[in-house]
């Protein structure tokens, strides 16, 4: 039987969405730390209130003491009990998970040197495969783009993977080299072209058009993209190698985007 869906603020997440993001806590504390120097005492202090979170939603404590084992541990004791959890409780939590991990990129956007301007040069959709369809406009909601659908939802759709955005000049570098990629072809929804993509990252906020953005994660890559490159590596997709990964995103303000729209990265 299906578990029901759990309604955390703006946002929805159907029961599996609700498992895996519970399921992924250690890879996403990763990828919010991933090459990226971030002030000691804010991730300690970020990563003990992520684990709080996570002991009150299961009422069970964790002595570990690496953080990232910790929260490894508690998401996958609490998604294995997830069918036991106060539904209040569980959608408390996705409500907060997010604005908490903000908390480990805030303070880095008091500085303007740290943001980046870059304007939108492609928005594609799809109701169930790749590539996408480019458009030359289009409507973002708490779901995602306007007649864009993942069909396989065990690693995709998630609210906070509501939108993939990548980088054109890392697309036009591929291309560049030969691979049969372009906009779209790698599941992007919003392509960005002259912006920092070094300071695309985990926590960092975007804005385009109307609409505002948290970046969430990096998108791991798949074996079905291997179609885009001509050795079939689809590994060069990943954020292992650099500033070269597509991003997901939780949509926090929804709004209309277009081809042209400026970009920024904060």
């Amino acid at each position: 039987m299906a578990r029901p869906a759990i309604v955390a603020g703006n946002h929805k997440y159907s029961g599996t969405d609700a498992h895996r993001t519970l399921l992924g806590m250690g890879s996403l504390w990763q990828h919010h730390l991933h090459d990226v120097a971030r002030e000691p005492s804010r991730v300690k202090t970020v990563g003990e209130e992520l684990a709080r979170q996570l002991e009150s939603l299961i009422s069970e404590q964790n002595s570990e003491s690496e953080i990232a084992e910790k929260l490894k541990a508690l998401g996958e004791s609490a998604a294995a009990k997830i069918d036991e959890l106060d539904p209040h409780a569980l959608s408390n939590w996705l409500n907060n998970l997010w604005p908490t991990f903000a908390k480990l990129h805030s303070a880095d956007t008091q500085n303007s040197s740290t943001q980046s301007i870059g304007k939108i040069v492609g928005i594609q959709v799809s109701a169930n495969s790749v590539p996408k369809t480019s458009i030359s406009h289009g409507v973002v909601n708490y779901d995602g783009l306007d007649g864009d659908r993942q069909m396989a939802r065990t690693h995709h759709g998630r609210p906070w993977q509501a939108l993939c955005i990548w980088s054109d000049e890392v697309i036009n570098q591929h291309a560049s080299a030969g691979h049969p990629i372009a906009r779209g072809s790698a599941g992007e929804n919003i392509t960005i072209s002259q912006i920092d993509w070094s300071k695309v990252r985990p926590g960092a906020e975007l804005e385009f058009g109307s609409v505002r953005a948290q970046i969430t994660g990096y998108a791991i890559p798949c074996k079905k993209n291997s179609r885009w490159f001509s050795d079939g590596d689809y590994q060069r997709l990943s954020h292992e190698l650099g500033a070269v990964s597509r991003v997901y995103c939780l949509v926090t303000q929804p709004g209309k985007v277009s081809v042209g729209d400026t970009a920024i990265c904060k």
